[in-house]
């Protein structure tokens, strides 16, 4: 789940080094004993609570008529804005700077978003006309960049009055937003009003794990008024034709213009993270680089775990209309059909998760009380079904997803059992025929990237039905080529998956790993 814009200030534990005032060092001494026990247990090294001058970062709005220059904004916040190479619509800050009196912000021209949740958004490769399903979406900083991305993509054709503040829109592409909390979404809700991006996003307060809500259908029919106004228009360009254009053809190629130079500003991002499916026959490109993991599958596998894997095409054809928490007039009376047809393009499972890795939320106890720590994150009870919360939010994200679709699962947690032991058993639980990992830019965009965890053998091999030659308190043990295979397998995992932290890469802690349904 994404932080809002207070969740990444630190608040008060540091002060602003941009006017020289020396930074309150956080000592992990202070650290609740159970949380140092979970840090160890998870290979986590606690120092990385010690990196209390972290940076923030905001996204300006690529919305022209929204739109804001980093010098105006760093006039208005008095503290240096730099512009994060290949992404400046991204913004790196002084980390103890406030966004909540800044104008912009109040405007809607600036969204309050860590770096690496951008490259979680960034690894959907959100591609004309895309539905986009959020799982897990409040309080809807992602959110709110897929909706921009629709908005300022030529996808979703925007047109505001000059004499009024009023929005027309006309909508290709959509983005569905699902949380379980309605306090959440409330916030969720208010963000993309306040930035103007509501006209076709639609919120469900639902459980991820069973949702079924299928994309906007009636957008189809949307879609195609569209496209024959699209054409009618270029008929009557053609048949007017002359060498002189009046004052409204110049003010909408000044418009157009406007928002071709906003895209331009994220073009490297969606460049390095953009695949070309269509392009690969069948997905059998895919595949290939998906062949360690096909053969390891394949040989440690037996019939009877193959019979029982999940079936993504499984979708429940008779459930009644759900109403939606938020959606515009456009969207609010969809009949929301439910045939494979309907299924979303691009899926993103921001799964709940521990919030280790937000040095934010983390600090923040050290004023607020460790009890209530304690209550939210480490109850014993809620650690022990934390894993299969995550992956059965990742396996209804999937099942969601049509295919050829991609899947973007990531968390804030920097645990192997909520990341890549959760991806590793996916891909075994689904079976390599159905899902293939794919590469992520190492050090995109110039940021470095933390090392890998190697997933749980006991995790794999449990998935798989694969029993061990060795006794349970030696964990999972098999023959020669069962372990060689069960290596490469692990190492492919390390290899595709991505990981932030603060040390590394100078960011909050972020996992996220991509996933092709290819059938």
């Amino acid at each position: 789940m994404d932080d809002d814009e207070d969740d990444q200030c630190i608040g008060d534990t540091i002060t602003n080094t941009a006017n020289n005032v020396p930074a309150k060092i956080f000592s992990l001494d202070n650290l609740p004993a159970e949380f140092v026990a979970f840090l160890a247990k998870n290979e986590i090294d606690p120092a990385i609570y010690t990196v209390t001058d972290l940076p923030r970062y905001v996204r300006l709005n690529p919305d022209p008529h929204l739109t804001i220059t980093p010098q105006e904004l760093e006039r208005q916040l008095g503290t240096r804005v730099e512009p994060v190479p290949g992404l400046e619509a991204f913004c790196r800050l002084d980390g103890a700077t406030k966004l909540r009196n800044c104008q912009a912000y109040k405007d809607g021209r600036i969204f309050g978003m860590d770096l690496s949740s951008g490259i979680a958004v960034y690894a959907l490769d959100v591609q004309p006309g895309d539905h986009v399903l959020d799982i897990c979406c409040a309080p809807g900083a992602k959110l709110c960049m897929v909706a921009g991305l629709l908005t300022n993509s030529g996808h979703v054709r925007s047109n505001r009055s000059q004499s009024s503040n009023q929005l027309h829109i006309n909508i290709t592409g959509t983005v569905t937003g699902v949380d379980i909390s309605p306090h959440r979404l409330s916030t969720c809700r208010a963000l993309l009003k306040r930035h103007r991006l509501q006209q076709h996003a639609r919120l469900f307060q639902a459980d991820g794990t069973t949702f079924s809500v299928m994309r906007p259908s009636a957008i189809d029919t949307i879609r195609a008024r569209i496209m024959a106004g699209s054409t009618k228009g270029q008929q009557q360009q053609q048949a007017a034709a002359s060498g002189k254009r009046s004052l409204d053809d110049d003010e909408e190629e000044d418009e157009r213009q406007g928002e071709a130079m906003e895209v331009a500003l994220e073009s490297e991002a969606r460049r390095q993270f953009h695949t070309n499916y269509a392009n690969e026959a069948n997905g059998e490109n895919a595949t290939k680089r998906q062949r360690p993991t096909l053969d390891m599958l394949a040989g440690m596998g037996h019939s009877q775990a193959q019979e029982t894997l999940f079936n993504g095409t499984e979708t429940p054809f008779n459930q009644e209309k759900v109403v939606p928490f938020y959606a515009p007039k456009v969207l609010r009376n969809d009949p929301q059909l439910q045939t494979e047809g309907y299924k979303y393009d691009k899926v993103i499972v921001d799964a709940e998760c521990t919030h280790d890795g937000s040095i934010a939320h983390i600090l923040k106890y050290e004023s607020w009380g460790w009890d209530s720590f304690h209550k939210n994150f480490m109850a014993q009870d809620r650690l022990d079904s934390l894993s299969h919360l995550q992956r059965s939010l990742l396996m209804n994200g999937f099942r969601l997803t049509k295919r050829g679709g991609i899947v973007v699962y990531s968390t804030c947690s920097l645990s192997r059992a909520q990341n890549e032991d959760v991806v590793a058993w996916f891909l075994a639980t689904v079976g390599a025929q159905r899902a293939a990992l794919e590469p992520l830019p190492k050090h995109a965009l110039g940021i470095p990237t933390a090392a890998g965890k190697r997933p749980c053998a006991d995790v794999i091999a449990g998935a798989l039905g694969v029993p061990s030659v060795g006794g349970p308190e030696q964990g999972w043990r098999g023959t020669e080529a069962q372990e060689r295979e069960m290596a490469q397998f692990q190492e492919h995992v390390m290899e595709m998956c991505l990981r932030y932290d603060p040390l590394a890469s100078r960011t909050s802690g972020f996992f996220l790993a991509r996933i092709r349904k290819l059938a």
